[in-house]
């Protein structure tokens, strides 16, 4: 079994379900997805956001080759905050990636969910796990560093969207 499918199905904290996006989740994530704040720093996320994007993505979770990605949703009436996901490949450590809503930023969100998919990932025995942040990204700079990650490399994207700005890739080890 590859460590991605032994990620379980829902994970719950205090506040939060993570669990599959799923179909209910599209208008919410074409409202939430047109805000350039949001997709801005994002590496492969389109803009402006389509429901047809937005399908192509659902249409692809489980796809081999794609992130396990997981909608953040509110315990209280499951409603989509944004997304976490892991993104697995072939000899190198997996690799976290997230986006949230604008409206609900600074609320300690991201750090809570992520945190949550790195202790399921602990469990599955994978020692590390890495994130790329553009460096003039502060706020999510700070969600790595609350979640445990520490700097690794400075370097450049290679990313159409940053082509060539300063990057850097950070680098979380299992307690």
């Amino acid at each position: 079994m590859s460590a991605r499918n032994g990620l379980p199905a829902t994970i719950r904290t205090d506040r939060l379900v993570l669990r599959l996006p799923n179909s209910g989740d599209l208008p919410r994530l074409v409202d939430l997805l047109g805000n350039w704040k949001v997709v801005e720093p994002t590496a492969v996320i389109p803009f402006p956001y389509t429901e047809d994007d937005g399908r192509a993505f659902l249409n692809t979770l489980g796809a081999p080759g794609k992130a396990q990605s997981y909608a953040i949703a509110q315990a209280t009436d499951d409603s989509l905050l944004g997304v976490v996901g892991m993104k697995f490949m072939e000899n190198e450590p997996p690799e976290l990636g997230y986006w949230l809503g604008e409206p609900f930023w600074g609320q300690g969100i991201v750090p809570e969910a992520a945190s949550a998919l790195l202790r399921a990932t602990s469990n599955l025995g994978i020692p590390e796990v890495r994130a790329r942040v553009l460096a003039h990204n502060e706020g999510s700079i700070r969600v790595l560093e609350k979640c445990g990650f520490r700097l690794l490399e400075h370097t450049t994207s290679k990313v159409e969207r940053h082509l060539g700005k300063p990057l850097l890739i950070m680098s979380w080890s299992a307690p």
